[in-house]
């Protein structure tokens, strides 16, 4: 072990030196004189080291004392490091809102995308800053919270409304962590905006699905679109997720559709069969896009089709109102559900989120024989209804 009188004694040498005291504590003497201790230990496996600070400022005593404090931090779990770089954030760290979360902002910044991170930013900026941006965080009160989110709401924008004040309670926690304030004021706000209204997304009646298919056929429009409209229909997928679908996520040999789980809304990766039908329009598109990456390449836009893309084309074809992309998939759900296919069978082809979001994680391909013969036959059926029968009758589906 150190003594204070050995300390003294130590002189520097071409090279840095280390003593050892005990429990991991050591002074590090470089060529220049420094003396500094470092406190070695292992935090989940891994070799780390913590900087206490420089002696004579720091003494043996107290070097020591901060070696216990961080072995008790290390029992209770607790990186000390971090403790450190959290507590350094929290000294230099303004006490506006503002400050603070644009400190949150870059704090989350490695661990998302960097659209998500403009997208937040530009919430907090638009919607929360004018109003309790220069406030002292300590001083913000569910009163102030409650304002910023009525006046979003005011605007006609409910679920945005929602979303201020759930960023808002992210930014005051995070404040909380680094101690410069003792509570959230956003707990519970959110019921006190108006209820949510259901928005029903605009679909045909089942029996004008044989003029639309027609329709469709018809479209003069870009040939990308036509065919993107069909291949909606035979995939049941959301329009986002065709809008951004890749051509490594497909496999002609397989006859699948497999997207990845961070392109999916329940966060859980989709396959989806492909009736012979699908396969003919995705050739057809490949002979179009398939230098791309994407699918469905708009190279007027230079990116994938817009959010509008399947909507306008709808529109043209006189179904403002009255039809969307997201359309095909109640018009498929209702049709298959009333010939009596497998209720859990549909849900999975239309990747609906399952209570058990951990039982879906590993049931991506449940049911995945009947998904295929269920969808050949809905592609069959389709063909069916717009060149012979005016009416749905299942004549070929069994």
């Amino acid at each position: 072990m150190l003594t204070d009188s050995m300390i003294k004694k130590i002189k520097p040498s071409t090279k840095i030196q280390r003593f050892t005291d005990c429990g991991g504590l050591h002074l590090e003497v470089t060529p220049a004189g420094g003396k500094h201790w470092r406190y070695r230990y292992r935090h989940l496996g891994k070799a780390n080291m913590l900087a206490i600070g420089s002696y004579p400022q720091v003494t043996l005593a107290e070097a020591r004392k901060k070696r216990d404090e961080a072995k008790a931090q290390l029992a209770e779990g607790i990186d000390p490091n971090q403790v450190k770089k959290e507590n350094k954030l929290a000294k230099a760290m303004p006490n506006t809102f503002e400050a603070v979360a644009e400190v949150w902002l870059e704090h989350r910044r490695p661990n998302i995308k960097e659209k998500t991170h403009n997208r937040d930013k530009g919430i907090l900026t638009n919607d929360a800053y004018p109003y309790i941006g220069k406030r002292p965080i300590d001083q913000i009160t569910p009163t102030m919270v409650l304002t910023v989110a009525t006046k979003v709401e005011a605007r006609g924008a409910g679920e945005m409304a929602r979303r201020v004040i759930s960023y808002i309670g992210q930014v005051m926690r995070f404040a909380m962590l680094n101690n410069l304030c003792n509570n959230d004021p956003t707990t519970g706000l959110k019921k006190a905006l108006q209820p949510r209204k259901v928005k029903n997304m605009a679909r045909i009646e089942n029996k004008e699905l044989p003029e639309l298919l027609r329709s469709i056929d018809a479209y003069r429009g870009n040939p990308l679109t036509r065919l993107g409209l069909k291949l909606v229909n035979l995939t049941f997928l959301r329009t986002i997720e065709l809008r951004f679908l890749e051509w490594g996520d497909i496999s002609f040999d397989d006859r699948e559709i497999r997207i990845p789980a961070e392109r999916m809304k329940a966060g859980v990766k989709h396959i989806v069969p492909l009736s012979d039908q699908a396969i003919d329009i995705l050739k057809q598109v490949h002979e179009l896009t398939g230098n791309r990456t994407h699918v469905f390449y708009n190279p007027s836009a230079g990116q994938p089709f817009s959010d509008n893309w399947f909507t306008s084309a709808l529109n043209r074809m006189g179904y403002k109102g009255r039809m969307t992309g997201h359309g095909f998939r109640g018009v498929a759900s209702t049709i298959l559900h009333e010939q009596g296919y497998m209720h859990d069978a549909i849900e999975r082809q239309l990747a609906h989120i399952e209570r058990n979001k951990v039982s879906s994680a590993y049931n991506h391909a449940q049911h995945l024989p009947y998904r295929r013969k269920m969808m050949q036959d809905w592609a069959n059926y389709l063909d069916e209804v717009r060149t012979n029968s005016p009416t749905l009758s299942f004549n070929k589906i069994g």
